[in-house]
């Protein structure tokens, strides 16, 4: 991508509600456990640990049990309470939790369920610990060095050979073995570095190393041959195109065009054939390649555990088959009707969660998505209109394109219980939360003034960022 001329801008600083004696600082000591978890959990650094020196330093469990501690320790855990989005998603927990009793092996269903309160803590670590605008964006910024960190080590660990997922670009192993997992990854971090170019001043090394991101890691989806991928990169491409002035189109649509060219030059013909499917209507009669027959066998196989999670939906409505057990009720259904069992997931999110914890907990996760959407479309209804807030416009506009990113991958993938979502949706509700509140000292700052009366000492009120400079 090409992107249009920086803009350079103070950022905005977290300022508290009107009578808060001090406002809180941007580096306090959580923020530090909050940058380091999303690091070390995004980047899958116990993965990559493991990969590069054999020993993992139960890294994963160490911010774990940390992030309990200080979330206990710093009074954020009640704070989290006022978010819709934290709310619907501990709502969806506990409809997790009550349908666990009734799963076709509980068992498995408590595993999952463990697994899920694991990767709820990317939720209420962020949600509770994040307090301001300023440190919403030191943790999107963290967000955008992690993907740095992923691309890079795709040029070390990364591989992309016949005999190994046909030809698709991935790492070596671990969560981002998985090219769909990569791609996901990738996208819902790169919104983030889009933030640093439009945000930074300056040409810092950040800045520079977040621009390079934003022209390599589409290249890199392309490589991994995911379809979802793809087609999410497309349409944060799209949103970002309409986003931008009209003299600013052009040399966008060039660059996209030039990237484009030179993903297809740099992908593996195994790789591309994948993106064949996404234009076949049925079932091909014909293919050319071991690539492009199993591109259509997987599109096949989805295509059907789709329609077995929809069934399954239907069959066991309000409290699904068990959290994590879609695979378990399909293999058992196949045994019933002395057909070969798949032993796959749904393939898709969305009828994941209805099959396995029927329509009740599906309403939940949906309800806790659109309130990110919602909170990221609110602040940016409040920014635009000033021209000294298009920081914190930058920064809903980001967001927004990160839970649009998790939204689309969510279709052609299962990953309603990994940490992916929480993470996005902390992000949202620390973000909402910090806002509101920024509003509030801004609304009760120009009251004040409005009416001679003294303004709001200048620590307590919304600095303006500097008008920025074209």
């Amino acid at each position: 991508m090409i992107l249009p001329q920086s803009r350079v801008a103070v950022h905005p600083v977290t300022a508290p509600p009107a009578g808060t004696a001090n406002p809180p600082a941007s580096w306090h000591p959580a923020l530090y456990l909050v940058i380091a978890y999303i690091f070390v959990t995004y980047t899958r650094l116990p993965e990559i640990l493991l990969i590069v020196t054999g020993h993992g330093l139960r890294l994963g469990l160490i911010s774990a049990i940390l992030a309990v501690l200080v979330v206990l320790l710093s009074g954020g855990f009640f704070r989290m309470f006022s978010s819709k989005i934290v709310l619907a998603l501990l709502s969806f927990t506990a409809w997790l939790v009550l349908s666990t009793p009734f799963s076709v092996w509980r068992h498995g269903s408590f595993d999952t369920l463990v697994f899920w309160s694991v990767s709820l803590l990317s939720l209420i670590l962020l949600a509770g610990c994040i307090d301001g605008l300023e440190q919403c964006r030191k943790a999107m910024y963290t967000m955008a060095v992690s993907v740095l960190v992923i691309e890079t080590l795709s040029f070390v660990l990364g591989v992309s050979s016949a005999t190994r997922d046909l030809g698709r670009f991935s790492l070596v192993s671990g969560t981002f073995g998985n090219p769909n997992d990569f791609a996901t990854l990738l996208l819902l971090g790169l919104p983030f570095c889009l933030l640093v170019v439009r945000t930074r001043s300056g040409l810092s090394v950040l800045r520079v190393a977040c621009f390079l991101a934003l022209l390599f890691v589409p290249v890199t989806v392309v490589r991994t041959g995911s379809r979802g991928g793809l087609i999410a990169l497309v349409v944060l491409f799209l949103l970002y195109f309409f986003s931008v002035p009209s003299l600013q189109k052009i040399p966008l649509a060039v660059g996209a065009l030039v990237l484009a060219v030179v993903s297809v030059l740099v992908s593996s013909s195994d790789a591309l054939e994948r993106y064949k499917t996404l234009f076949l209507t049925g079932d091909a009669a014909y293919v050319a390649n071991t690539a492009e027959e199993s591109a259509v066998l997987s599109t096949r196989v989805r295509r059907e555990m789709f329609e077995h999670s929809v069934l399954l939906t239907l069959q066991h409505p309000v409290l699904g088959v068990g959290p994590g057990m879609f695979a378990v009720a399909d293999a058992k259904d196949a045994a019933e009707k002395k057909q070969p069992a798949a032993w796959r997931q749904s393939h898709n999110t969305f009828t994941e969660i209805s099959s396995e914890a029927g329509f009740p907990a599906l309403l939940l996760y949906l309800a806790a998505l659109f309130f990110c959407f919602q909170t990221a479309r609110s602040a940016r209804r409040y920014a635009v209109p000033h021209p000294e807030l298009r920081a914190l416009a930058d920064m809903a506009f980001c967001l927004r394109l990160s839970v649009l990113a998790f939204a689309i991958t969510a279709i052609f993938a299962s990953n309603a219980y990994y940490f992916y979502f929480p993470l996005v949706a902390g992000l949202c509700a620390a973000f909402e939360r910090s806002l509101n509140s920024a509003m509030q000292a801004r609304a009760s700052s120009q009251a004040g003034s409005a009416q001679g009366k003294p303004a709001i000492p200048a620590r307590q009120r919304l600095p303006e960022p500097a008008r920025i400079v074209r």
